[in-house]
């Protein structure tokens, strides 16, 4: 496949706008990207004062690229001059591929001003801009040219044809909703953030009802499952014939401390020695987490403190830190999971999701449920056993709680356990 020209030269780069990977030298070394060459573009990828400087080059040319990138050098070592740099005249962009080309830079925070920047993972930014990918193939396998197709040239018969489109291929109403967010986001952009006068056509769309009905994993499945952990025949075969062993020594301890904590998957893998608090007496109180979630979504900027989630201490979360052998590293700035290995937490979180599923059909169970019902299954026990859900900080209110996380049939038996009457007698 055809890309960009590409010579060595310190900072200078060739990255895929579809899919956000460096592609320069080998198309086969970079995880096969196959995108065309017209998704491509030169980057500028400096450090200064330690820290990442990037910039999206206008250049098509490898020379001009050159002189775009020094520019873009001199401009970092003088930082009065960087600062009060005239902003350039904006090409008028109308057709929507380079629409959807501007709306993925934007989300990347490519020559947005500091101020206005908002930190995104690469997953989402990458998801987000395939949503919108979808649509404009939508068009062009309805015979609209995407080389003459101008974002004014939408209108409510297309967007409506759409709409019933991913009616018809979209199995789960979540699906649907992630498509139509992702058009309603990219719409905005152009009105609110480019200027562009156009009808807000998917502003009209009306999300669709989604029926949360969370199901929480039964006691013996789970004992089950934590039965086949082991090195003996842990070894995954993919249909390409690549083998992965899908154990490691920590893999039964990790599954088992998001079981217990009820924390997600990641915030789980962040648990250090130095979050666990203990009484007056010596022993377990609580362990401290964070909600990385929220964090993300309402403190991206650190203004506030952390929102913090106090773990209370069960038997078997007790047992589990006894295996980890606590005492020894008690307020040691050391993870709880995997310290030792050299892997990333966002690996590791990769990792032992993948492990769980693995074992889970070694043990012969189910495939309605994965790790994340691990939550769901700690918060239905901890409300029905306790009551004191809305009071820990799992969740920003306890109507999320209530409606997302709670097993509704598991506090029906709960009540029936217990023992319930109209009257006294």
């Amino acid at each position: 496949m055809k890309i960009l020209k590409y010579k060595k030269f310190t900072g200078l780069h060739i990255v895929c706008k579809k899919c956000n990977k460096l592609i320069e030298v080998s198309q086969d070394t970079y995880k096969g990207c196959k995108h065309p060459i017209d998704r491509q573009k030169y980057k500028a990828i400096l450090r200064q004062d330690g820290s990442r400087k990037t910039r999206d080059l206008k250049a098509l040319e490898y020379d001009d690229a050159i002189k775009e990138l020094l520019e873009f050098k001199h401009e970092l070592s003088n930082p009065i001059r960087f600062s009060v740099k005239v902003p350039k005249v904006e090409v008028k962009i109308e057709l929507l591929k380079d629409c959807i080309m501007m709306f993925a830079d934007w989300l990347e925070n490519v020559d947005v001003p500091r101020h206005q920047q908002r930190p995104r993972s690469s997953g989402y930014i990458t998801t987000t801009v395939q949503y919108i990918v979808r649509f404009s193939k939508f068009l062009e396998n309805n015979k609209f040219d995407l080389n003459k197709f101008k974002i004014y040239d939408l209108n409510d018969a297309i967007v409506g044809k759409y709409y019933d489109y991913l009616d018809e291929t979209c199995k789960m109403a979540s699906t649907h909703n992630h498509n139509t967010k992702a058009l309603k986001n990219f719409n905005n952009f152009l009105i609110n953030h480019k200027g562009f006068n156009i009808p807000n056509y998917f502003g009209k769309i009306k999300l669709k009802y989604e029926s949360m009905n969370p199901t929480s994993i039964k006691d013996d499945d789970f004992k089950k499952l934590l039965g086949v952990i082991s090195c003996e025949n842990s070894i995954e075969i993919h249909p390409n014939g690549r083998r992965k062993n899908m154990y490691r020594p920590y893999t039964k301890d990790a599954i088992e401390l998001v079981a217990y904590t009820g924390m997600r998957i990641e915030e789980t893998m962040v648990l250090k020695f130095s979050d666990i608090v203990l009484d007056n007496d010596g022993n377990i109180q609580h362990l401290v987490g964070t909600d990385l979630k929220f964090e993300r979504a309402h403190n991206w900027n650190n203004t506030k403190a952390p929102k913090k989630v106090m773990i209370p201490t069960s038997t078997e979360l007790e047992n589990l830190l006894n295996r980890l052998e606590y005492k020894k590293h008690l307020g040691a700035d050391k993870y709880l999971i995997a310290d030792d290995y050299d892997i990333s937490r966002k690996t590791l979180k990769t990792q032992i999701s993948h492990s769980f599923t693995f074992f889970r059909k070694k043990a012969g169970l189910s495939d309605d449920f994965s790790i994340k019902h691990l939550r769901k299954t700690f918060l239905t026990k901890l409300h029905t056993k306790t009551g004191f859900i809305e009071s820990l900080g799992y969740q920003r209110s306890a109507k999320v709680t209530l409606n997302n996380y709670i097993d509704k049939v598991q506090v029906v038996k709960e009540i029936n356990r217990i023992g319930f009457g109209y009257f006294d007698k």
